[in-house]
């Protein structure tokens, strides 16, 4: 009895597979034949087209960099001995040859004593002297020795000044004590850093361009510049230079310079900023991105030739939101399909709607 069950229930089942695959089957043919039918039916495809207007397509290059002085120097000692005055702090402002610090010049001052008094006995030896030659009263030879005596007592007397004028550390530019080395009392030698000074009455900035950019820039050409330090607050500066070889990442080197504000909004050397350098639009052909087929980097769209529709590759340019601007492959009376293309192939057939 259990086993004419299991027969009856595999009958059943192998039943009920038949049944389903038949069916399936059935169905797919179906399909296959109202697909068919529709291919033959549909002879055009229905798409909306536009024409190709003349235009233009704001343009900004955008780029970071940092805020620097135009002009940032350390000081280095050129005497040697104890500091005895201390003029400036740091974030002072110092005039161009003002004193930054004094160093003791008791000895050099005797040393200059020494020099101008010997200058003074060699000029007057040298006077004495001439006077005896006019009498042949000495040796032609040794008057020229006399003379070459002068010369190195001017020299030395010039090199004693020098080391005199050095014991007063000057600030060689116009500018701001940025960082102090050193501290009254203390000694310093020839070539130790005294201290940094920074020009910051004008600032540059300078940034990376890319090689598809470079030659929309122009020296002079004015510049916005965003600081994220000052929300809501935009500078102007211009272009001062541009590079003319790039570097790895093909992207050459433009510097900015811009006035530095004063008040509240005076600027400090190391702000991060964003440039923002607008380009002037020309007239060109500009179409919906609607249109375009594929990518921007390989763009193209299907153009209306009689009732079909021709597949046309192009050369683009700038873009933004809703328009590309379209260097090359478009003529401005032509059509454009901006709605439908996805259903397109080449040299199909088309019926355009509004």
């Amino acid at each position: 009895m259990k086993t004419g069950n299991k027969i009856l229930i595999s009958l059943t089942i192998i039943v009920l597979v038949a049944l389903g695959a038949y069916k399936l089957n059935t169905n797919k043919q179906k399909i296959k034949a109202e697909s068919t039918l529709a291919s033959q039916t549909i002879a055009e495809v229905p798409v909306k087209v536009s024409s190709p207007k003349t235009g233009s397509i704001n343009h900004q290059i955008k780029a970071t960099g940092i805020i620097s002085a135009t002009e940032e120097l350390t000081v280095l000692s050129e005497t040697q001995g104890k500091v005895k005055k201390v003029n400036k702090n740091v974030g002072d402002h110092i005039r161009k040859d003002e004193a930054i610090v004094e160093v003791d010049d008791e000895t050099i001052s005797a040393n200059v004593l020494v020099a101008e008094a010997n200058y003074e006995q060699q000029k007057k030896d040298i006077e004495r002297m001439e006077r005896l030659e006019q009498g042949s009263a000495i040796a032609k030879h040794d008057l020229e020795q006399a003379r070459i005596g002068l010369k190195k007592a001017e020299a030395d007397l010039i090199t004693a000044r020098k080391a005199l004028r050095d014991t007063k550390i000057k600030a060689p530019i116009s500018g701001i004590v940025n960082k102090r080395m050193v501290e009254n009392g203390q000694f310093v030698s020839g070539g130790m850093s005294v201290c940094e000074i920074v020009n910051t009455s004008k600032l540059k900035i300078w940034i990376k361009v890319p090689e598809k950019d470079i030659f929309k820039l122009a020296k002079g050409q004015v510049v916005n510049i965003a600081i994220s330090a000052i929300p809501g607050k935009t500078f102007s500066g211009k272009i001062n230079s541009i590079g003319e070889k790039a570097d790895n990442s093909m992207k050459f080197d433009a510097e900015i310079v811009l006035d530095n504000p004063e008040g509240s909004q005076h600027l400090k050397a190391g702000l991060f900023t964003e440039v923002i350098i607008p380009i002037e639009a020309t007239e060109t052909i500009i179409i919906e991105k609607s249109a375009l087929v594929g990518s921007l980097k390989n763009p193209s769209v299907f153009v209306i030739e009689g009732d079909k529709a021709v597949k046309r590759d192009l050369v683009t340019s700038e873009s933004d939101d809703k328009y590309i601007e379209v260097i090359n492959g478009l003529k401005k009376e032509e059509k454009v399909v901006i709605s439908g293309q996805l259903n397109l192939h080449d040299g199909d057939r088309v019926k355009i709607i509004q």
